[in-house]
């Protein structure tokens, strides 16, 4: 993994004088756009194990399949405002003993609640 990432701006500088303006500002816009989304990808890479044992955490605690799993912590993410990421290493250090911060503890039962609610009533 790599963190002498450089600013996707400073990558594309161009000191050709003679490149066509519009065309430059478009490839530069281009080359940055591409550049975040990387980063991006890069990001979510490097997340989705500590999601992935999140899950696994609730599946056991819950028994709740995996689908399950991920839509609890997607709901306890978008409630609490907090980053999926995030909610998932709440999650797992919780299972290791670390308190839980309050509020996700509550977004996380009542999440917990309404999936099993609603299973139940579709097998009721």
């Amino acid at each position: 993994m790599r963190h002498d990432r450089a600013e996707p701006a400073d990558v594309f500088r161009r000191s050709d004088a003679a490149a066509n303006a519009g065309e430059d500002g478009f490839l530069r816009d281009e080359a940055v756009e591409l550049l975040r989304e990387k980063q991006q990808l890069e990001q979510a890479m490097e997340s989705r194990p500590v999601i992935d044992m999140a899950r696994g955490v609730l599946v056991a605690s819950f028994a709740c399949d995996p689908e399950d799993a991920w839509e609890i912590l997607v709901t306890v993410s978008q409630h609490s405002n907090v980053k999926l990421r995030d909610v998932a290493d709440a999650v797992t250090s919780a299972a290791t003993g670390k308190p839980m911060p309050a509020g996700l503890q509550e977004q996380l039962a009542s999440a917990v609640q309404a999936r099993q609610a609603g299973r139940r009533r579709s097998f009721g």
